[in-house]
């Protein structure tokens, strides 16, 4: 009965780490697509603006 006892409590103790492990991952997959976004999106205000100066430009240009 005793070695029941320990065998289920090693079981448990395994299984706690695969949560954690599995926890883990999950957070960092969530951080590294979280950072995606943030670098996409700032790379689009980016484009925007290089846009809105090329077109700018070409107006400033015109009036010449």
């Amino acid at each position: 009965m005793e070695d029941l006892l320990k065998d289920i409590l090693v079981e448990v103790r395994n299984l706690s780490y695969l949560f954690f492990a599995f926890g883990a991952i999950w957070m960092l997959l969530f951080l590294y697509l979280w950072s995606l976004s943030r670098r996409e999106r700032d790379l689009q205000k980016e484009v925007d603006e290089l846009k809105k100066e090329r077109k700018r430009d070409g107006d400033q240009d015109d009036e010449d």
